[in-house]
C-alpha cells in the first residue's frame, strides 16, 4: 500500500450506538461492516437508509407522503380513524360533519370523490350525526368553496375537496383542540 491510498472517515449513529472508523479505505469498509454487523446487526438498513434519508430532507410541507393533513400516530404510523378525527373538531356543526367524513373518504380512504350516500353509510358507520338534510349540506359546502361537484355517480352527485376546504378542515376544524 502506498502512502497516497484513500483514506476514509465513516461515522455512523443509531440511538445510542456510535460507530467510527478512520483508515485506509478497504481497511476503514472491512473495520466498519464488522461493527455493523457486531453492534446493529438487528436494524433493519432499510429502516436506516430512510431515517436518515428523512433527517436529511424533511418535508414540512406532508407533500409526497401520501398524508396530506399530516395527521398520524407518531409511534407506529398508523392513521386515526374517522371517530378519532371528529373528535378532533370539537362538535362540529352538521354541515362540517359531512365535510369531515367526505374529507376522510378522500384522504384516508383513498377516494376521488364521493356521493351523498357514500357520506351518509360511512358516518353510520363512524356513529357520526348528520344533519336531516344531508344534500343541502353538501350544496352549501359547495356554495361556500369547501366542495366542488365533480361527477355524477349511480344518479348522485360526486363531490370532492377544493383546496378551501382542505385548509378550512385542517386549519378551523381539526386544529381546535390540538
Amino acid at each position: 500500500m502506498s502512502d497516497e491510498s484513500e483514506t476514509l472517515h465513516l461515522h455512523v449513529s443509531v440511538g445510542e450506538i456510535t460507530i467510527e472508523v478512520d483508515g485506509p479505505v478497504d481497511d476503514a469498509e472491512t473495520w466498519f461492516e464488522a461493527l455493523r454487523e457486531d453492534y446493529l446487526g438487528d436494524v433493519d438498513p432499510e429502516t436506516v437508509a430512510n431515517a436518515a434519508t428523512a433527517e436529511s430532507n424533511p418535508n414540512p410541507s406532508g407533500e409526497g407522503d401520501g398524508n396530506p393533513s399530516g395527521h398520524q400516530a407518531q409511534s407506529s404510523g398508523k392513521s386515526k380513524s374517522l371517530q378519532e378525527f371528529y373528535k378532533l373538531a370539537n362538535d362540529p356543526t352538521k354541515r362540517d360533519s359531512a365535510l369531515i367524513v367526505g374529507w376522510y373518504l378522500e384522504y384516508h380512504e383513498g377516494q376521488d370523490n364521493f356521493t351523498k350516500p357514500e357520506v351518509e353509510e360511512r358516518a353510520t358507520d363512524a356513529k357520526i350525526s348528520l344533519g336531516a338534510n344531508v344534500s343541502r349540506d353538501l350544496s352549501n359546502q359547495v356554495k361556500d368553496s369547501y366542495l366542488e361537484k365533480v361527477d355524477e355517480r349511480d344518479g348522485q352527485d360526486a363531490y370532492h375537496l377544493t383546496l378551501t376546504g382542505e385548509e378550512y378542515l385542517e386549519s378551523e376544524l381539526l386544529n381546535k383542540s390540538e
